[in-house]
């Protein structure tokens, strides 16, 4: 069986390789260094397969933990929000009145959004300026903007 070893870890180390080709979050690339690794291990006369198998997980976790979380940081860079992730701490002018269940609408700029209270049982007048706060599906929630005295 030790002579053909080195048929079944190129396998693996290709089979590995295809299945990292398909993802696209690095996990399959360690064993498939592993896989390589056991490979060239295995050319060596007189190596017990169980010594391969061994090479292999020893330099596939030990590649998948030390290395995994470095290329992660680097590739996958800065995340960038959507436009109505955008909104969150923007503030707009309430159309509509807000009731209790009761849903309104907020004009952003020349766009209307439906929008909720923060609080089920919030009430919220029409002309009033809201800050958005969060966004639950395709909803603002907002809250009313308090006036300070410079006349904000």
């Amino acid at each position: 069986m030790e002579q053909y070893m080195w048929i079944i870890w190129l396998s693996a180390f290709v089979i590995f390789l295809i299945i990292e080709a398909i993802g696209t979050d690095l996990v399959t690339i360690w064993f498939a260094l592993g896989a390589l690794i056991a490979t060239i291990v295995s050319f060596i006369p007189n190596v017990p397969w169980w010594v391969e198998v061994i090479v292999f997980l020893v330099i596939s976790v030990a590649t998948l933990f030390a290395l995994r979380p470095l290329t992660r940081k680097y590739m996958r860079g800065k995340i960038v929000q959507s436009n109505a992730d955008s909104l969150v701490g923007r503030r707009g002018m309430l159309l509509e009145d807000i009731g209790p269940f009761q849903r309104g609408t907020v004009q952003i700029g020349d766009v209307k959004w439906t929008a909720l209270g923060i609080e089920d049982d919030s009430k919220i007048e029409a002309g009033q300026v809201v800050e958005i706060v969060a966004i639950s599906g395709n909803k603002l929630i907002v809250r009313p903007v308090e006036k300070t005295a410079e006349g904000e």
